[in-house]
């Protein structure tokens, strides 16, 4: 179609709302009629009728309605269905309050359904429900957003109980993380096994994973929209947790009755002090058996804690003011100190410490110019830091009972990004047929490379020494992006609708200047009103790169820029699917084609660890390709819900250059050929739930020599036909969960926890090792063993709500 035909096409559909003048508008937000939370996604349609929308991500909506009496049904999962009539003789503001519907009341017709996916626009998009992850089994008594999105079709684990996100054959550093509509980049606790996601502080939650709306930008595979509580209006409310190895806060309330909220939520592990109490013991142990000249004490310790916080102030009708905050940290540290036996006295210290975490803060306003057009700005300050230290030091001590420090090493690395950006986003309906979305974001970014400190001291270190250890400390990376968006959902008629829009990007980096133009498209057609097809367009940019240094989240991981070298990656992506749904049961199967560029990859031999600006020749940049199949069926009532979720998939790279794998075309580590999912939730009474989930994937692919060949000066030199050509033995393992709910007086509840991971304890590896091994008739060979994380872990945790 010619660019002058599409003009055309959209002004028709937009001539016939403003020739016809006997309509009018009925806009305002819809909540929760007992704590006044918004809700997002709810339905608001003419009863009998065809004209219909949904509350945007801060609960307000806009409706044309004929003038005249009007008959209005909304619905919200979880809430009784509200109908209410009115005569609308003219634009009309009308706030609705939804009641949520009793246990017992959720099987029956008068509560509102879901948003099904067969009247949504986009293909591969998961609304992930906060009751479902509530009631799946934990790991450490602690529910993971992340866990739970793995067990969705089209969504890979990455590595054995570690949350990070593979989507549709792309990397970890390729996923758009935003809290409240602000990037995060990182999102792991201990390693990667918890997510920064406290459960307690989510509202909603939805993973794009292919139909990217234009309003989205930056990664190439998905974008995780998280949405956070903002508090209750009227009344002040909690829940206190407690696990095995950490807690949880939630405090919610007014601060100004029906105009002010907030909403707290804490999590802290204590890990450091189980392992404090533990090396308490020991090191006594050591002091009184202690049988040479020195005695070691050694103290580790581990902690995590986030915080989350929002304040919501509403100032009337059409304005609205959002603070939003979170702040998260690992901290690890071992210190060990040897002390003389006979007069305890310190002759040595060494102390080894990390420490990562993110910050956000965001203050955000909405603001209602008229019935039908809605906007929100956002002044936003994000940070990711990490750091490395050591210490050692070396004492001697003087007659007189002087310590003196002979010889002490100090070091420390650090790295980071900061982000100060600014975002308007608005939403426009000029008619019931066009939902119109637009609006920008401009970014400061300031990268901060491994700045290295090395320090020497001593009686034993002159200056020479000094000198010869001195660091040169490298300047921040600063990079200025803009992004601009439009898109327009439009419906044609009963069955048919679209999505089109674009996203165009610009960055300048170290004088070099990169930009973008991004179509999305995206097309439904309705066959009958519980069936549809879907299909779309997108393409992505990205640019920035996460330098990794091994196979789980570590403070050496390194957030890059793009650099007069480095090219932006770009993707593009399409895919198409069916949709069923009878109010009961749903399924969905969906395949899609993605081919990515401009990819980086160490070069074969470099070195991967991460310590200075060299980083550019370690790498080469090569393209691939992802494609596959999704199937998922899903009961959602009854009091046996679940879902299966199945993927077959294909993932490889190529770097023509022949820097990597001899220029020729390798599978990708995460083609994981099938995945496969099955979770049931079963309520048995009023107050216990079971739970269980079951998951299968091939393995991931690693690199390992086949020969290795020693030359005349008796060097080994290994042999690797091609890159990642091993697969791993397949993954499989069976969660278990119980639930247990007391209810108490005043609708305050007790809830219990069991679990159990790896039920059957599967060895799922974790790592390979290649070994030498001698046989009988004395052949060496090589033999692979396989290293595994986790074998069955228990839990228990308790839960109040009140």
């Amino acid at each position: 179609m010619k660019p002058h035909h599409l003009i055309w096409a959209l002004l028709c559909t937009w001539l016939p709302a403003v020739a016809f003048s006997q309509t009018a508008t009925i806009s305002g937000y819809v909540s929760d009629a007992t704590s006044g939370e918004t809700l997002i996604g709810a339905n608001v349609y003419i009863k009998d009728g065809k004209q219909g929308t949904a509350s945007n991500n801060f609960g307000f909506y806009s409706l044309k309605v004929p003038t005249g009496e009007v008959h209005l049904r909304v619905n919200y999962v979880g809430y009784l269905v509200m109908d209410t009539t009115l005569v609308v003789t003219k634009n009309t503001r009308l706030n609705i309050k939804l009641r949520e519907a009793s246990t017992a009341l959720r099987e029956v017709t008068i509560v509102g359904n879901r948003q099904s996916e067969v009247k949504g626009m986009e293909t591969g998009r998961l609304k992930m429900s906060m009751e479902d992850l509530s009631r799946t089994p934990t790991l450490f008594g602690e529910t993971d957003l992340i866990k739970y999105a793995q067990l969705m079709p089209g969504v890979a684990r990455g590595q054995e109980g570690f949350s990070g996100l593979i989507v549709r054959g792309g990397n970890q550093d390729e996923n758009l993380y935003l809290v409240d509509g602000n990037p995060m980049y990182n999102i792991n606790h201990l390693f990667g096994l918890f997510s920064t996601f406290n459960p307690d502080a989510i509202k909603t939650s939805n993973l794009y994973k292919g139909s990217f709306p234009a309003r989205f930008g930056g990664r190439l595979s998905s974008v995780l929209d998280v949405r956070m509580k903002d508090g209750d209006m009227e009344k002040f409310s909690g829940t206190a947790s407690i696990g095995l190895i950490s807690s949880r806060l939630n405090f919610e309330g007014p601060l100004n009755k029906g105009k002010t909220s907030f909403n707290v939520s804490l999590r802290r592990t204590y890990l450091d002090l189980l392992m404090g109490a533990a090396f308490y013991f020991i090191n006594k142990s050591n002091r009184e058996s202690a049988t040479e000249d020195r005695f070691s004490e050694d103290k580790p310790g581990y902690h995590f804690y986030d915080v989350n916080v929002k304040v919501n102030h509403k100032f009337d009708d059409r304005n609205r003011l959002f603070l939003s905050l979170y702040m998260g940290n690992d901290v690890f540290d071992f210190r060990s100190k040897d002390f003389s036996t006979d007069k305890k006295l310190l002759l040595n210290e060494n102390r080894a410490g990390a420490r990562w975490g993110s910050k956000l803060a965001s203050l955000g306003w909405t603001h209602v110019f008229s019935d039908n057009l809605f906007a929100n700005t956002n002044l936003y300050f994000g940070e990711y830091g990490s750091a490395i230290s050591a210490l050692d030091r070396q004492y001697s001590w003087t007659k007189n009972g002087e310590r003196v420090l002979t010889y002490g090493f100090e070091y420390d690395i650090k790295s980071g990004i900061r982000d100060f950006g600014i975002r308007s986003d608005f939403d426009w309906t000029p008619s019931n047929s066009h939902y119109v979305r637009f609006g920008g974001n401009l970014i400061r970014h300031i990268f901060r490379p491994n700045i290295e400190t090395r320090d020497l001291s001593g009686q034993e270190i002159d200056e020479d020494m000094k000198n010869a250890i001195k660091s040169n400390p490298k300047d921040p990376i600063s990079a200025n992006e803009l992004s601009l968006y439009a898109e327009d959902e439009i419906s044609w008629n009963d069955r048919f609708s679209t999505n089109i829009g674009v996203h165009a990007s610009i960055i300048g980096v170290e004088g070099k200047q990169y930009y973008s133009v991004q179509p999305r498209l995206s097309a439904r057609y309705a066959f009958l009103p519980n069936l549809s097809v879907k299909a779309s367009y997108a393409e992505m940019s990205q640019y920035v790169h996460l330098l990794q240094t091994t196979i789980i989240s570590l403070p050496t991981d390194m957030w890059v820029p793009v650099t007069k070298k480095i090219r932006p990656l770009h993707s593009r992506q399409t895919s198409a699917g069916i949709y069923w749904d009878n109010g009961t049961y749903e399924a969905s199967m969906e395949a899609y084609y993605k081919s990515l560029n401009h990819l980086i990859a160490y070069k074969d031999g470099a070195s991967v660890f991460v310590t200075d600006v060299d980083w550019q020749e370690r790498v080469a940049i090569g393209s691939g390709r992802a494609y596959g199949f999704e199937w998922l069926l899903k009961k959602t009532r009854g009091t046996f819900t679940g879902w299966v979720a199945y993927t077959l998939s294909w993932a490889d790279r190529i770097f023509k250059g022949g820097e990597v794998n001899r220029g020729l075309r390798f599978p990708d580590k995460y083609d994981n050929r099938h995945k496969l999912n099955i979770v049931g939730m079963y309520r048995l009474g009023k107050n216990i739930e079971l739970s269980a989930a079951w998951t299968f994937a091939s393995g991931n692919r690693m690199t390992i020599q086949q020969e290795q060949y020693i030359d005349i000066n008796h060097k080994v030199t290994p042999f690797i036909n091609q890159r990642n050509n091993y697969r791993m033995p397949d993954y499989h393992r069976l969660d278990l969960g119980l639930n247990i709910y007391r209810p108490k007086k005043n609708g305050r509840m007790g809830i219990w926890n069991i679990s159990v991971y790896n039920a059957y304890m599967k060895h799922n590896s974790f790592l390979v090792n290649l070994e030498e091994h001698t046989s009988k008739d004395q052949q060496i060979r090589n033999v692979i063993y396989s290293v595994a994380a986790f074998p069955i872990i228990p839990s228990i945790s308790y839960t109040y709500k009140f």
